[in-house]
């Protein structure tokens, strides 16, 4: 059946309705499609939740678990620089040594390890949730932004990280960087050039990369405030139960499944194949595969275009606005919207229209989402949105109650969140649904828009009991709307529920998500029946032994997640075939200066007309490659500088056959094109999954590696 919100046709708060629109947020593109996509999300918050307690649900709580994961990474990382060596000819063997002479120390670098690879892994669990949930639109920009900026920040520290192991990964992983830099005007010499053979490899760039390692987490901690900057009583961590089985999978994983490097880097070796943690290493799929321009375009392209998701994702939405409003006249400064407010959207601010009260509600239109639960906090209904004014609705439900009654009818009345399984319902223009008989029915964008007065108005006034089905407890949209909405009905939170005023047993709380339709025919025929019988809608009680049994599988199929990812199988896409390869580093010549001519004096201004032309230009340097006799590569190459007056540089790979062969290598430097000023010859045993480096600098000559 197609997941459509409610349509109607009968005015809300005194404005038309727009048909297909969801009060809670703006609509996007692809609506019906997310909607089927929660739907899996929410079939799995019901999987979980019968064995566990919804408090105990992973999948309610992602962002605090990629936080804990970062944690432990950070401290277990630091605890690591006790065995680790940071040099780029000790470091593979002071973690081979570890490997074998520490138990604590394997054990904290597998933690390490694992506990990166789950802070990635619950991080796209998350971001995947909230763009099925439809939460990155509007004043959602933020988050959404800070988010994946966080993403691409913790994927680079990662992606340093496994340098710092040089191993074969971390081989793969230098020269994918390389192609990256090697692409920006930056350097004097390409990067790439300094990764041809293991002696070429710079001790500074390898302390670069540790140093960048370490430092990058700060930038995660400022994009972790910004993206928490605008919501109230953020979730920073998870709760102790939470942090201890989170602390202790991994502990186990860690001694279980020990996390260890691959064969050491050999600059010169092609390997074909090796394992690797796809989390952070999926990159290497494109940079072992595109050439610098490309990588460029495509990373660059893809991340744009995910950053600005809430811009092209939202439609424009349609007038009214959905945005809370305040009538001054009504609001006497009791601050609880402000308190209530999930996204920090309402300030107190001091009174602007002299009455005697100190401070009046302002709302932030750029961080209200239109949730509503500000208008659930109003009791003298000060707070609006104006798509559904709660005095306009009190005024329909009046008229509607008193009619109902004169035909000798018992009115109930059931207000539903618009994330709850009664978005399916079909309402008439008089309220009224078929799948709900016998109830007056009302949207709202949240079940905490429904205030204290809303309640025990409509049931003085002689409603027979009130049907309140709200979405499900597990990460709902508005955050703490539910549970505030709970705590008003028992009394525990203000503005509360009167006994006095009405009956709360007439009140029936259900915590409803869309994959519970069947439920809600049921439950709603069984309190018309009975209005002030039990509580239907609560959540059955959890047997210890049960949530102890699910918190083990679950713990198991998240640990097995996490551990896949990370060593899973990569093939290169090198071929077996021997390479030769030849770079060089060398100024040519400057160009010679000669006497200009009389018309080249002519068209130059009197005060530049120089007698001899000086130039600061170099003569390109030629190179040629020849193999067995055979001329296999000859180039000339520019020198380097907006002058052009520095030396010219070259990285060439030539494919040569297995097998002994006579190779010759050759530099020009002079503009006479038949003098071939530096040359080596020899002979090079050519072996299959190799590199065979010829290199020239001007200072050192020929060396072969």
């Amino acid at each position: 059946m197609t997941e459509n919100p409610v349509t109607t046709e009968r005015p809300a708060g005194g404005a038309a309705a727009v048909p297909g629109h969801d009060p809670t947020a703006p609509a996007v593109r692809a609506d019906a499609l997310l909607r089927r996509l929660e739907n899996l999300w929410l079939h799995l918050d019901r999987l979980t939740e019968r064995f566990l307690a919804p408090a105990l649900n992973p999948f309610g709580q992602l962002g605090a678990l990629a936080n804990t994961c970062l944690i432990i990474a950070i401290i277990s990382g630091i605890a690591l620089l006790v065995w680790y060596t940071p040099s780029v000819h000790q470091a593979y063997g002071s973690l081979e040594k570890l490997r074998a002479g520490s138990w604590l120390g394997q054990w904290m670098r597998s933690l390490h390890r694992y506990s990166s690879d789950g802070c990635i892994f619950f991080i796209l669990l998350h971001a995947a949730r909230i763009v099925c949930q439809r939460r990155f639109t509007g004043a959602r920009w933020l988050p959404w932004v800070t988010g994946i900026l966080m993403l691409a920040a913790l994927w680079f520290i990662g992606w340093t990280g496994y340098w710092l192991v040089w191993d074969v990964r971390a081989q793969h992983a230098a020269l994918g960087t390389a192609r990256f830099i090697d692409q920006l005007p930056i350097f004097a010499e390409p990067m790439s050039r300094s990764l041809l053979t293991n002696e070429s490899v710079p001790s500074l760039l390898f302390f670069l990369i540790f140093f960048t390692h370490m430092l990058l987490p700060l930038s995660v901690g400022i994009g972790l405030w910004m993206h928490l900057m605008h919501v109230n009583r953020a979730r920073l961590l998870t709760t102790r139960t939470m942090t201890l089985w989170i602390v202790g999978s991994l502990a186990v994983l860690s001694v279980l499944l020990p996390a260890t490097s691959a064969s050491p880097a050999q600059m010169t070796v092609k390997v074909p194949q090796f394992t690797m943690d796809w989390w952070f290493l999926w990159p290497m799929g494109l940079t072992d595969r595109l050439g610098g321009g490309a990588l460029w375009a495509f990373f660059l392209f893809t991340w744009l275009g995910i950053i600005s998701v809430p811009w092209w994702m939202a439609r424009r939405r349609a007038a009214p606005e959905w945005t809370a409003a305040v009538e001054l006249t009504r609001c006497f400064g009791c601050t609880l919207c402000s308190q209530d407010c999930p996204f920090s959207a309402i300030a107190m601010v001091p009174r602007e229209d002299g009455k005697k009260f100190e401070v009046q509600s302002q709302i932030d239109a750029d961080l209200c989402v239109g949730c509503g639960v500000c208008v659930g906090a109003c009791d003298s209904q000060a707070l609006n949105l104006p798509v559904l004014d709660s005095r306009a609705l009190e005024h329909r439900l009046n008229a509607w109650i008193d009619a109902t009654k004169a035909r000798g009818e018992k009115p109930f009345l059931a207000y539903y969140c618009a994330e709850s399984s009664a978005a399916f319902l079909q309402v008439n223009a008089d309220g009224t649904s078929p799948e709900l008989p016998g109830y007056r029915v009302e949207r709202v964008p949240c079940i905490s828009w429904v205030s204290a007065v809303m309640l025990e108005r409509p049931l003085k006034r002689g409603v027979e009991g009130i049907l309140a089905i709200a979405c499900g407890t597990t990460d709902p949209v508005a955050r703490d709307g539910c549970q505030w909405f709970e705590q008003r009905l028992a009394g525990q939170r203000q503005p509360a529920f009167n006994p006095k005023h009405a009956d709360p047993a007439r009140v029936r709380l259900l915590h409803l998500d869309r994959t519970h339709r069947a439920d809600l025919a049921r439950v709603a025929a069984e309190f018309r029946a009975n209005p002030t019988g039990g509580g239907g809608g609560a959540a059955a009680a959890h047997r210890k032994a049960v949530q102890i049994v699910g918190a083990f599988g679950l713990a198991v199929v998240l640990g097995a997640a996490i551990w896949l990812g990370s060593t899973l199988a990569y093939r290169t896409p090198h071929s077996p075939e021997p390479e030769l390869v030849v770079s060089f580093n060398h100024h040519g010549e400057l160009l010679t200066q000669r006497q200009l001519t009389k018309e080249e004096l002519a068209k130059r201004l009197p005060h530049m007309r120089a007698q001899v032309n000086v130039t600061r230009e170099r003569v390109p340097v030629r190179l040629r490659v020849q193999v067995d006799g055979q001329t296999v590569h000859e180039h000339s190459y520019q020198a380097k500088g907006r002058s052009r007056d520095g030396p010219s540089m070259a990285v060439v790979s030539v494919p040569v056959p297995p097998g002994r062969h006579a190779v010759r290598v050759e530099l020009a430097d002079s503009a006479d094109a038949t003098a071939w000023t530096q040359h080596w010859d020899g002979e090079i045993e050519f072996q299959n999954h190799r590199r065979h480096v010829v290199l020239f600098d001007t200072k050192a000559g020929f060396s072969v590696r």
